[in-house]
């Protein structure tokens, strides 16, 4: 990837990282505001206007920003901070009273390493949002995914997992970009194999998932928080309809590449955007349902694709080690 992608896609990307205390955030940035459709998947997330933008009925249609953060529900704050240097900027959603930016977002659960006193704040989003640009962003230990795991499901495999990137071309100009910050109680990497499980096609739950015997496994003890967050861009012109249904089938790359996901303690979600600073296509005499498969497809691959390249980029850190260290 380019910075030439980000123009086509319309996207300006913006880090801040901690590494002392290993967390940190990821902003993606339209200036033009972008159409949005939101899946989720995971059943315990901590998210900012996903009901604004995620639901089929909701009045708002375009968001400025999206803000993928650590800290858990802490890091939320790190919001308003992007909103501040938006509204500074001009950029948002006209009102009667003034501008008012659009922003949705998520939060990982990273706060057993570093430390879980120290999250992203507003002054830490303002930053970020500062930072922002189409230079192509770095990978690994590195805004958000400055303290993602992975591999926290029973008897997974630890690994550092982190934020990776990857587009897909398809067919008559499409581009689709996929973000992603994985920090998953599943494994990427099968740990009687040590290959990807993207790259091994096919899944077979196995015994290293699921113990013996279940009991004396509580909630406070037990249970992985986590979440792996992702962002979609294209450079075609889409609906909010039509991307709630990009962000859908994009998922299917989570399920390609993590092992378990979308449990009941992840909270996981796909934000998928099509913005107004970006190209906007159309192709003339093609239906609209057949440019949502066809995306949504190339999302799919682009996203397991952005998961596999979060783990090659990833740094070791406390008990996590890095996949080159430990995979053979």
């Amino acid at each position: 990837m380019d910075k030439e992608s980000l123009r086509r896609v319309g996207i300006k990307i913006g880090h801040y990282t901690d590494r002392e205390n290993l967390t940190g955030l990821t902003v993606f940035i339209a200036e033009k505001g972008a159409d949005i459709g939101i899946d989720v998947k995971g059943s315990s997330t901590g998210s900012h206007n996903t009901e604004a933008y995620g639901n089929p009925k909701a009045a708002t249609r375009l968001a400025q920003a999206i803000v993928l953060t650590g800290g858990s529900s802490y890091g939320l704050e790190s919001i308003f901070g992007v909103m501040e240097y938006l509204e500074k900027q001009g950029i948002g959603n006209k009102t009667k009273a003034g501008i008012v930016p659009g922003i949705t977002g998520g939060v990982i659960y990273d706060l057993t390493v570093g430390s879980a006193k120290v999250r992203p704040t507003k002054e830490n989003g303002y930053k970020a949002a500062e930072n922002s640009s189409y230079n192509i962003p770095r990978e690994g230990n590195v805004g958000v995914g400055t303290g993602a795991t992975t591999g926290k499901w029973f008897d997974g495999k630890h690994l550092k997992g982190g934020f990776g990137i990857a587009e897909v071309h398809l067919p008559q100009d499409i581009l689709v970009c996929a973000f992603v910050v994985t920090n998953s109680s599943g494994d990427i990497v099968n740990p009687k194999t040590g290959k990807f499980y993207y790259d091994e096609g096919n899944f077979d739950l196995g015994k290293h998932h699921l113990p013996d015997n279940l009991e004396g496994f509580t909630q406070s003890s037990s249970i992985p928080l986590n979440t792996t967050l992702a962002v979609i861009a294209t450079n075609m012109a889409m609906n909010r309809n039509q991307l709630l249904k990009v962000a859908e089938i994009a998922q299917d790359g989570m399920a390609r590449s993590i092992l378990p996901v979308h449990a009941t303690y992840d909270g996981d979600i796909v934000f998928a955007t099509s913005s107004h600073s970006g190209e906007r296509r159309n192709i003339p005499g093609v239906a609209d349902t057949i440019v949502t498969d066809v995306v949504g497809l190339g999302a799919a691959d682009a996203l397991a694709k952005a998961i596999k390249s979060s783990i090659l980029h990833a740094e070791d850190i406390d008990d996590f080690p890095d996949y080159s260290s430990q995979v053979k």
